[in-house]
């Protein structure tokens, strides 16, 4: 997506969020503060809020795949997540029931946990095995297992041993 491409949806999403965050203040009836947003967020999410911030990221990959579809459903999302850490605070589930009746009671959209755009192709691969099968880790991934994080194959429950890079 080019930089003019992005700018020009950029207003679009701006105005999705100002619609979302209108609706909840009528609803609650409090003022809300508006989050920053950008679109920096890389890899396999669509969009992340960042709740202590106050801040939105969006991949802007997948709102090039169809902007619409990401106006949405995605922005309202992460909006969602900005609302009931606002309103509820950080005690709450990131997809409970307050973030569910945000998104199907006020926004009316469904309160869908995952989306189905396309992911930008991983660079660079590591090879992983369990009992059963090999399994392809991300650098990122790869990064936490070198760490110490235990991974285990969901299929036949053992764990996960580095084998080489792709």
């Amino acid at each position: 997506m080019t930089d003019t491409e992005l700018k020009a949806y950029q207003g679009a999403v701006e105005q999705k969020i100002q619609q979302c965050l209108t609706q909840a203040q009528r609803y609650f009836k409090v003022t809300l503060k508006a989050p920053s947003f950008n679109f920096k967020q890389r890899g396999r999410s669509a969009g992340t809020a960042y709740l202590q911030r106050n801040e939105m990221r969006f991949n802007a990959y997948m709102l090039a795949q169809d902007p619409q579809k990401f106006i949405d459903n995605v922005v309202p999302h992460e909006v969602a997540h900005i609302v009931v850490h606002q309103i509820y605070g950080a005690k709450v589930r990131p997809h409970g029931r307050e973030w569910t009746a945000v998104m199907e009671h006020l926004f009316n959209v469904e309160a869908a946990r995952t989306h189905d755009f396309d992911v930008p192709k991983a660079r660079n691969l590591y090879l992983y095995r369990c009992h059963c099968q090999a399994h392809e880790f991300t650098a990122h991934r790869h990064g936490r297992a070198t760490r110490g994080t235990q991974y285990i194959c969901r299929a036949c429950g053992s764990a996960l041993h580095f084998v080489k890079k792709k």
